[in-house]
């Protein structure tokens, strides 16, 4: 992931091109094509992502919470996003409810991109039920964590029970302001006016919220490289 305390265009392509570079040094017969940098869906994230784009660097626009991101990631090029279904304190903490999981989100940016022919894939993450990958059977990609990987590999699932159950099967097609199409590559106003209205402000809070998340687990993992120089 690009280092998420970086809050500049500039100082996210650098960074980003910086871990290609080191991909290629440590490991030179690595394919890059199977390389994408996870950046955070911040305004500044995606326009790093739609310059990476155009120098042939995969990105992941992650931290998303809103269709508003999505459509600005498709716009830039994003190979994948990564809508987070619950907030990142409800994957870290079980006591913690966050009021349910977000699975329409995955639903109605897939369906945005196929219907505008965007070739941004959906890669859903911060799962915590089998319920919720049942519910979320058709989207493009998932990221699963080990115990919830380990309990789905010893649950029977019958074809059924995903026809019942999943959103991309059941699921109503997207209408009117969801399927509209909407750019917003290049007015950064009418995105950051969108960004802060979706879902009456939630959408801003919690990407915020995981960028910080993010923020910490990368200094702490500096201070432990740090650590291990000094033995």
């Amino acid at each position: 992931m690009s280092n998420p305390s970086l809050t500049s265009i500039s100082e996210v392509v650098k960074n980003a091109s910086r871990l290609v570079a080191l991909t290629s040094r440590i490991s030179p017969s690595f394919p890059l094509s199977r390389l994408c940098i996870k950046v955070a869906a911040t305004w500044e994230g995606l326009q790093a992502c739609r310059q990476l784009t155009s120098q042939g660097i995969q990105t992941l626009a992650t931290t998303v919470f809103t269709l508003e991101q999505a459509i600005l990631a498709g716009e830039c090029g994003c190979m994948y996003i990564s809508p987070f279904v619950h907030e990142l304190k409800a994957v870290f903490d079980e006591n913690y409810d966050d009021g349910g999981a977000n699975l329409a989100l995955c639903l109605e940016a897939q369906q945005y991109y196929e219907h505008y022919s965007y070739s941004t894939r959906v890669k859903a993450a911060a799962l915590l039920s089998v319920a919720e990958a049942k519910g979320l059977a058709g989207v493009a990609a998932i990221t699963i964590p080990p115990d919830l990987l380990r309990t789905l590999a010893s649950t029977e699932v019958l074809g059924q029970d995903i026809d019942e159950l999943s959103l991309f099967t059941n699921g109503k097609p997207s209408k009117g302001n969801e399927l509209e199409r909407r750019t917003y590559m290049d007015d950064e106003t009418s995105w950051r006016e969108a960004f802060s209205k979706a879902y009456d402000g939630k959408g801003s809070r919690l990407t915020g919220e995981a960028i910080d998340a993010f923020k910490e687990y990368q200094i702490k993992g500096e201070q432990l490289m740090l650590e291990k120089e000094k033995r």
